[in-house]
């Protein structure tokens, strides 16, 4: 019988939560965790929303408070994890592992989405058409939460060819980053670029602080009190800033607001590192880090299951509560997803879905 089988992580100890012999930071599954219960609840919020519901304000402004910070973790924990390895490892290897793992699922699951929303075009919050397959090469942007794992595929790729010339630079490198980032506002029309323009600088930023990182994973749960203590004020303030300086396409009302809206979105990622080690290193809510490890799963599949869920809610059962289908949401959005991931480490058919690199034992 199937169950949910929480992964274990290292035992914690305080200022060394580095896996013992695997290079690991186990506590980057918990801020992948809380990256992807936002990401979930988002979209729940956003469903019901479009469906005519009427959803409370609190309830939907705890996703907006937060929208700009989630993505951009999780671009920041990749470049983490590929500065460990960029410089160590051949170009055409790690360019192939990227494209294994996100660009090949990408394709695989934008072109099963577009066929299931084109068979239940009327059930579901999304009008598609045979013309949709064409965006999946040429405008992203269209496809829902899929932009996602193709703009990490591109940025990565991007950030494998300057890596000779420009990682053991770290300020040029980010000066470039950024310049690169206030390129996007120009370059909207082109999903694919202005995703990669707008997303390059938070993978750059984890490249090159991933040296720092392991430093940092030395210091005590005090000395990680104290930095969130001190970092709480100004990130309130700052996404409080955001909030109201944005229009209803989440763009900045004045095009100088980019700099501090960037300096914002770090001090996030500043909060989001403080909170996700301070639970690994109290050892609590362990589930989470079951979570982390399925996140891409739970990313690729949470709106299939969601939007079944609500459709079920609204067309059969006849359930309009909103907390109701939120709960279910939540709930399912995450389970099932955690459940696919389980079934994968066990049959290869599964697993080929959303990767084309090899399990072990094959």
């Amino acid at each position: 019988m199937l169950s949910i089988r929480i992964e274990k992580a290292a035992v914690p100890v305080a200022g060394k939560d580095i896996a013992a012999g695997t290079g690991r930071m186990p506590w980057v599954d918990y801020a992948r965790a809380l990256a992807i219960m936002l990401v979930v609840y988002r979209h729940t919020m956003v469903g019901l929303d479009r469906s005519g519901l009427a959803v409370p304000s609190f309830l939907y402004n705890i996703q907006e408070f937060l929208f700009n910070v989630r993505m951009p973790v999780f671009f920041v924990l990749s470049g983490i994890f590929l500065g460990r390895s960029v410089t160590h490892r051949g170009q055409g290897y790690m360019i192939w592992k990227k494209a294994a793992n996100l660009l090949y699922p990408y394709l695989v699951w934008t072109f099963i989405f577009i066929t299931i929303q084109i068979l239940l075009s009327g059930y579901t919050n999304a009008t598609r058409t045979t013309h949709d397959y064409w965006y999946i090469l040429t405008d992203p942007r269209e496809l829902d939460h899929m932009w996602y794992l193709v703009s990490l595929f591109t940025t990565s790729v991007l950030l494998i060819l300057v890596a000779p010339v420009l990682v053991k630079r770290p300020v040029l490198h980010l000066l470039l980053a950024t310049g690169f980032h206030f390129v996007h506002p120009f370059v909207v029309k082109y999903s694919l670029l202005f995703y990669t323009s707008y997303y390059y600088i938070f993978l750059c930023i984890g490249v090159q602080a991933s040296s720092y990182i392991r430093e940092l994973d030395k210091r005590d749960s005090r000395w990680l009190w104290k930095l969130l203590l001190l970092s709480l004020p100004f990130f309130i303030a700052g996404q409080l800033f955001w909030m109201n300086n944005i229009a209803d396409n989440y763009k900045p009302l004045q095009d100088w607001y980019l700099l501090p809206f960037l300096v914002i979105i770090l001090v996030a990622c500043v909060v989001y590192y403080c909170v996700s080690r301070l639970l690994y290193n109290a050892g609590i809510l362990r589930w989470m880090n079951t979570l982390g490890r399925a996140s891409l799963y739970i990313y690729i599949l949470h709106l299939l299951v969601i939007s079944s869920f609500r459709m079920a809610c609204l067309k059969i059962l006849h359930i309009n509560n909103v907390y109701v289908i939120l709960g279910g949401s939540l709930l399912l959005g995450i389970i099932i997803p955690v459940l696919v991931y389980r079934l994968s480490k066990r049959w290869t058919f599964i697993h080929r879905l959303f990767s084309l690199d090899k399990q072990k034992g094959e």
